[in-house]
């Protein structure tokens, strides 16, 4: 789960241009080096994956498919993070659609449901921002749920906060992280796996980085999940 901060005086939000987040075609780089070392590990929770992984991205009627497309980037930068960090550009396996419907997404073992409102999360009133779901025997991951929605609740339980797109691409991001099997860290924000993020204070979302990379080689060495042939 990701909390999002906001300035508790009202947030006049700067329109901000639809630009999906795009790695520079001269020089790709999907994740970056470390350079804050007051953390030096991120915590697991506890299982992996042994198969590729299958996301189904479903969105509410009304949702921007913008949305849909940010959701879909952050499946595929973790892949490609961590096949640039790995060197095993045929590993970790990582595919995303989209789906209709919530009806039809049982042929994925990850579900991304992008909702208008926190209100129409699951787990509402007790969850009011982006959270996931992992479900899991023995360690082993059988299936997970991602809930985002572009709107959220301030941290003062009344206000309700349109994201910025930035900080809507950060949640995705973070809570694919907590697909993959990673936790919350320590130090309450200012790293992607930070259970909070303050957009006042950051102006973009946060980097894949060493950091969280070297924890999934940590848990699943360099060859990533069990190799399948995925048909899209």
């Amino acid at each position: 789960m990701l909390r999002v901060l906001v300035p508790a005086f009202l947030f006049i939000a700067t329109l901000l241009s639809l630009v999906l987040f795009l790695p520079s075609a001269s020089a790709v780089q999907y994740y970056k080096e470390q350079t804050d070392f007051t953390e030096t590990k991120v915590p697991t929770s506890g299982f992996t994956w042994s198969d590729s992984l299958h996301v189904c991205i479903f969105k509410q009627a009304g949702v921007p498919n913008s949305y849909y497309a940010w959701a879909k980037l952050a499946v595929q930068e973790w892949r490609q993070a961590l096949r640039e960090y790995t060197g095993d550009q045929q590993g970790w396996t990582m595919t995303a659609r989209y789906s209709p419907s919530e009806l039809q997404m049982g042929g994925c073992n990850v579900r991304v449901h992008i909702y208008n409102t926190y209100k129409d999360f699951p787990e509402y009133p007790r969850q009011t921002g982006a959270y996931t779901a992992v479900q899991y025997t023995g360690g082993d991951a059988e299936s997970a749920n991602v809930y985002l929605s572009p709107q959220v609740l301030h941290g003062d339980g009344k206000t309700e906060i349109k994201l910025p797109n930035y900080a809507f691409r950060n949640s995705a991001v973070h809570e694919m992280g907590h697909v993959l099997g990673l936790g919350h860290m320590g130090t309450e924000k200012g790293y992607l796996m930070s259970p909070v993020f303050d957009y006042f204070e950051h102006s973009d979302q946060l980097p894949i980085t060493t950091l969280e990379l070297s924890a999934l080689v940590g848990l699943y060495g360099t060859d990533g999940f069990e190799r399948t042939i995925s048909i899209l």
